[in-house]
């Protein structure tokens, strides 16, 4: 499996840059990150010494999780982003039994032969241009057996920002977010009081990069935006929490 490069489209390799610029501090802001990741943990299947591939493992929040329940596990981690992987790398260093590999990879374009027993995602499903499409190429990377794992944004994340945002005739910055399969459980988090915290709290991980076609806001219109969601109450991040098996 090639792991070592990868050619992203321009706004693909702005969202890596963007995480990359924070890795170092990535962890000490990412605490609905750290949530999600011990939630989706739960979904994890009885596997014994099973193949296991993560992408987008970002800075190992939940590669810890899969050596904790997997310890005679191969572990393939990987990252489009060089500074996020390498930080994992740091953040697992003395990691003992667990045999892993560390490699850069496009989880839109996931390249090598597969047969993995378990393919996971923790909040990078949302980022990949066609969510769907990705989701049918990772299930062909299956063994027959094995299982797709991922959490992501869902389709009613930040309802209220985008909903006060059409009202006043505003572009949108946010992608639109694709409905996905194999949906098993999902949940609303609301963790920031108000739309200035939020913005900040996304924009501290890496999370602001907008998509292609974004106008960006005036810092007037900015600010009538903020105070139109703050009358309405705090913003909210649908989590959804899927499972696949392998492609027929």
């Amino acid at each position: 499996m090639s792991l070592n490069s990868l050619t992203l489209s321009p706004h693909s390799a702005e969202i890596v840059a963007s995480f990359g610029a924070r890795a170092g501090s990535y962890e000490l802001n990412a605490g609905l990150q750290k949530v999600i990741a011990a939630r989706l943990a739960r979904f994890l299947p009885a596997l014994d010494r099973p193949k296991v591939l993560e992408l987008g493992c970002g800075t190992g929040l939940f590669s810890r999780h899969l050596i904790e329940r997997y310890p005679d596990a191969s572990l393939i981690l990987t990252d489009a982003s060089p500074p996020m992987l390498a930080e994992c790398r740091r953040n697992l260093a003395g990691t003992s039994g667990t045999r892993i590999d560390f490699g850069i990879m496009d989880a839109s374009r996931p390249g090598g032969q597969g047969s993995f027993d378990l393919i996971a995602m923790s909040m990078a499903l949302h980022w990949l241009p066609d969510q769907r499409a990705s989701l049918e190429r990772l299930r062909s990377l299956l063994a027959p057996s094995g299982v797709l794992l991922y959490a992501a944004l869902g389709p009613d994340t930040f309802a209220e920002w985008r909903a006060v945002l059409s009202e006043h005739g505003l572009p949108k910055g946010v992608a639109a977010i694709e409905a996905v399969p194999g949906v098993v459980h999902e949940e609303r988090f609301a963790p920031d009081t108000t739309a200035l915290a939020f913005l900040r709290r996304i924009k501290s991980v890496g999370g602001l990069t907008p998509r292609v076609d974004y106008r960006p806001l005036s810092s007037g219109a900015l600010r009538r935006a903020i105070r139109a969601v703050d009358a309405r109450g705090p913003i909210t991040w649908h989590i959804v929490y899927g499972r696949l098996s392998a492609a027929a």
